[in-house]
């Protein structure tokens, strides 16, 4: 299946699908046309808070990097180093209120997962982030995990859907 088929049903949104939806990828137009399908209600999109923080973080990350000319460990030491300077950069504020407020994706709650994604982790061999998504696609019962992540494909309960 492909993202152009997908419509009512329930889907969970990597940060990947995110991250290419707010810059310039070949992944661009496709996770452009899914945020749509979302915002108009054709597809329920689904996120957790783990994805909302990679997705900040990312992108926080991706402007320091654009404004500062630094490599990767010097923008994080930069950020530490200089905790006052994160507002400086509002990108990452901008973006992330766009997608909480304008897209009607739905911020699932995850505390009550947290065993579950242990099992995930540990059967699957996932990091712990990527079981929390697992988990929380399979709890929720959502239709499909849409994702670049070659790892979810080790779970075979979940469909997975790459851009």
């Amino acid at each position: 299946m492909k993202i152009s088929d997908l419509q009512d049903c329930s889907v969970f949104l990597d940060t990947n699908i995110l991250i290419y939806a707010f810059t310039t990828t070949r992944f661009t137009p496709v996770c452009e046309e899914l945020l749509e399908k979302v915002r108009n209600g054709v597809v329920k999109g689904h996120v957790n808070s783990t994805v909302i923080d990679e997705f900040f973080h990312k992108v926080l990350l991706m402007q320091v990097y654009a404004e500062k000319g630094l490599q990767p460990k010097e923008a994080i030491a930069f950020l530490k180093q200089n905790p006052e300077r994160i507002a400086d950069f509002a990108l990452p504020f901008d973006v992330t209120r766009e997608v909480l407020n304008d897209y009607g994706i739905i911020v699932i709650e995850t505390a009550l997962l947290l065993d579950e994604t242990l099992v995930f982790s540990r059967k699957y061999g996932l990091l712990f982030s990527d079981a929390l998504h697992a988990a929380s696609c399979t709890h929720y019962a959502l239709d499909h995990l849409i994702t670049n992540d070659r790892d979810f494909s080790r779970v075979n309960s979940i469909s997975v859907i790459a851009p």
